[in-house]
């Protein structure tokens, strides 16, 4: 049990790691600027769904090619998967962002609250996601979850 844990935690100590939280950056880079950008022509809602949309696409590109490129599993497994795994995130970033949006704008940042926010709570899920993807979504052997 103790050797098994080890082995997961040494997961965060590896290039891969490394090239999975410059991509996540990226990715959420993607997310956080366009949404921005999107607000000054669209509501809210739908400025965080077509900057989520972008960023799920480059998100998926990038940990497909550069981060897990040894997967065996065939693409639609592979963005099935992924999707399935970042929907099932989005109610968590969702309330994470809305509680702290409104922390805070009432401790007086102002305009600056909803930006702070967003890029906080799109980058908590990191730490869970990695092996989420490394062991279901792009894993190397066809045996589990298929």
């Amino acid at each position: 049990m103790i050797l098994k844990l080890k082995e997961y935690l040494l997961l965060y100590f590896s290039k891969q790691f490394l090239y999975f939280i410059l991509a996540g950056t990226s990715a959420a880079f993607v997310n956080w600027s366009t949404r921005i950008l999107f607000r000054y022509y669209f509501n809210f809602l739908v400025s965080a769904i077509l900057a989520y949309s972008l960023a799920l696409i480059f998100a998926f590109l990038l940990y497909r090619n550069l981060v897990f490129p040894y997967s065996t599993l065939p693409v639609d497994k592979q963005t099935t998967r992924f999707l399935l795994i970042n929907i099932s995130f989005m109610p968590i970033v969702l309330w994470v962002f809305n509680y702290l949006s409104i922390l805070l704008k009432n401790q007086g940042l102002g305009n600056f609250s909803e930006p702070v926010a967003h890029a906080i709570s799109i980058g908590m899920p990191a730490l869970i996601t990695f092996l989420l993807y490394k062991f279901i979504a792009f894993k190397r052997n066809n045996s589990l979850l298929d």
